[in-house]
């Protein structure tokens, strides 16, 4: 591999003039390193779902040093990006595609956010609709909580609250209204 300064003149000398771009006469260590971040960045066209790294494909190693190669020719991210985009079509992934991914995570957190609020508003009805059924049954023909309830299992004890159970719903009732 000739060094990017070579490169750079040889491609001058063939009348095609400088490339511009930010790796124009760069270090080789500068080139390793876009290749590598782009090779990591892009999806590999061999291998579905993986990169270009990932990819065990020999063909993946070939497509990592044809974008070492334009990288040491003084190629940027862009351009290099550019035409493996024209002979790959997919290979960007959802690089360069946010909107996909913020738009799906937007969704689905007014989908939790909503889920959450119905089932609060559910739950408030539910314990509404039991304490005034409750109420219902201890409340007499004049209206007020009766006091005088027999004891469970004793005569008239079927369908009438204990005094426990009455408490209970005193403080059920409480709470609701603490709410």
């Amino acid at each position: 591999m000739a060094p990017a300064s070579e490169s750079v003149s040889s491609a001058s000398a063939a009348g095609k003039g400088p490339v511009q771009g930010p790796a124009k006469g760069s270090d080789p260590a500068q080139a390793e390193a876009l290749a590598t971040e782009l090779s990591h960045d892009l999806m590999s066209p061999y291998c579905p779902g993986r990169t270009i790294a990932t990819c065990p494909s020999p063909q993946a190693r070939k497509l990592e040093s044809h974008i070492l190669e334009q990288a040491q020719q003084g190629k940027s991210r862009v351009e290099i990006e550019a035409a493996l985009a024209e002979r790959f079509p997919d290979i960007r992934g959802y690089i360069g595609r946010p909107e996909i991914i913020y738009g799906t995570a937007l969704l689905a957190l007014i989908a939790i956010v909503g889920l959450v609020l119905v089932g609060r508003r559910w739950v408030r009805q539910t314990r509404a609709r039991a304490a005034v059924g409750s109420v219902g049954a201890v409340v007499g023909a004049s209206g007020a909580l009766s006091t005088d309830l027999p004891a469970p299992g004793g005569p008239g004890a079927a369908g009438k609250p204990s005094r426990s159970e009455v408490d209970a719903l005193d403080d059920a009732l409480d709470r609701i209204d603490e709410f």
